[in-house]
């Protein structure tokens, strides 16, 4: 019982309800601005046939990576383990992945081209930790033999709070406009994931030591944007011209390297 309830107060402690909701404003403000309530609409993406060069760079880390939240598990432990690291950035060779990489001024441009989305539960860990998705559904699906919330916090969606379980291991859930959700489940307070609902196709993750690569972006002069959960935002201006890649790195500041103001990698 005592460590039950010592593990209840460290999950309580970093994944407590306002917290959850504070963090879904917060983004969903880093992503598409603030004054919007959940009726209003967005602009309409046009598809047309526009000449357009790649846009690609890493997102770098600067300075140590925050450490680990280390959770002592208090249920369910055949499958979730009895502890967990969860880890606040994922970092390789120096590169920030899973940040989210972004133009959002183009109205008009190539079709849409992201993967299903899709999140799949699995050993009690959402994957991926971040989806990109058009607007439409999201599929969520279990292959845990026990059961597990889907709670849903965003600023221009309604939430949700669905149950899974064996019984139920496959549900999908609507978002109708650009948004930035932030999912968890209340029943395993570590598990998080994101799903960012683009309002065009020129959004992208980073991955393998933070590359990122926006295909086809229409001539003209843009503002570059990158959000990274844990390292926060940033933003620079690029001139695209037709037939030209452009490069553009980002470099994020890690906890201590702003602590130090530190400005170099």
């Amino acid at each position: 019982m005592l460590a039950e309830s010592r593990s209840r107060c460290v999950l309580s402690k970093y994944f407590s309800m306002v917290e959850r909701v504070w963090a879904a404003i917060i983004l969903s403000t880093v992503f598409f601005g603030c004054g919007r309530s959940k009726e209003q609409s967005v602009p309409q993406y046009a598809v047309q046939e526009l000449p357009g060069s790649v846009v690609e760079g890493r997102v770098q880390l600067l300075g140590a990576p925050p450490p680990p939240k280390r959770i002592q598990v208090a249920q369910d432990v055949d499958v979730c383990g009895t502890t967990r690291e969860v880890y606040p950035v994922r970092v390789e060779n120096g590169g920030v992945d899973d940040a989210v990489v972004w133009i959002d001024e183009i109205q008009r441009g190539k079709a849409f081209s992201f993967p299903p989305a899709q999140i799949d539960q699995k050993n009690c860990t959402y994957l991926p930790h971040v989806v990109l998705m058009q607007v439409g559904d999201v599929s969520i699906t279990s292959q845990d033999p026990i059961p597990h919330s889907v709670h849903t916090h965003a600023q221009h969606h309604r939430d949700y709070n669905e149950s899974m379980s064996s019984l139920q291991s496959d549900i999908s859930l609507s978002f109708l406009q650009p948004d930035v959700i932030s999912v968890r489940c209340d029943l395993h307070g570590w598990m998080q994931a994101y799903v960012v609902v683009a309002k065009n196709p020129y959004y992208a993750i980073s991955e393998n030591g933070g590359k990122y690569k926006l295909d086809g972006v229409p001539m003209g002069h843009y503002r570059l944007k990158v959000w990274s959960e844990s390292l926060g935002a940033s933003e620079q201006e690029i001139i695209v011209e037709a037939g030209k890649p452009t490069r553009a790195d980002f470099i994020l500041k890690s906890p201590t390297a702003q602590a130090s103001g530190a400005n170099q990698p």
